[in-house]
């Protein structure tokens, strides 16, 4: 059924429906323009009230965001962990080391470092594995050199693994990467110690 317009001109129903969107659209872009300049209307603690929450939902009819404000527990933190928490903090002038620990080996630079230092190590074992019996005097210099590689490579290995203690002492002990990695770094040096003391 068509309607007919002041003017004496004919006005389709879906012309209608689309006239009273756009004025519904022009409007809510009037009012979120107004709120830009607009001073809050609600206080901090009329949004945490569970009886004001469901009147200030249905006050605004063109409210673009509905909210539940419930509190989200990870974890039970026992109040002797909260206390020496604060304590860490509050006597600290720096960030706690686990903290700082933390960041370093979290740093993409730091992991890369240590990703490169575990194929210089593979290479620097098999070659001196390669040079162990040789005793031609000219390689002495280049035994020394892979000497003094592998005792850095495996001083960067350790203050990897104290990093890690640092940051979560437990938490180490219970990944089996950690158990390994640290198993292989002491393990493999000592056999190359016994090696070339028994030698």
């Amino acid at each position: 059924m068509a309607a007919y317009h002041q003017e004496g001109q004919m006005q389709l129903p879906r012309a209608d429906a689309i006239r009273s969107r756009l004025i519904d659209t022009f409007s809510l872009i009037e009012h979120l323009q107004g709120l830009s300049q607009a001073v809050p209307r609600h206080t901090i603690r009329e949004l945490l009230d569970p009886s004001r929450q469901k009147k200030l939902m249905w006050e605004d009819q063109q409210q673009l965001l509905r909210f539940s404000i419930k509190p989200q527990h990870t974890g039970q933190i026992s109040q002797a962990q909260r206390l020496l928490s604060k304590l860490h903090v509050r006597c600290s002038h720096r960030p706690p080391l686990s903290l700082w620990a933390g960041w370093v080996l979290e740093c993409p630079l730091f992991t890369n470092f240590i990703i490169f230092l575990i194929f210089l190590n593979t290479i620097v074992l098999m070659v001196e594995i390669e040079l162990l019996e040789s005793t031609n005097t000219k390689l002495w210099p280049l035994k020394l050199t892979l000497e003094v590689a592998a005792w850095f490579i495996l001083f960067i290995f350790i203050l990897e693994i104290i990093l890690m203690w640092l940051s979560s002492f437990s938490l180490f002990w219970k990944s089996a990467w950690n158990v390994f990695d640290f198993v292989v770094t002491m393990l493999v040096r000592i056999e190359i110690l016994r090696v070339r003391l028994v030698g």
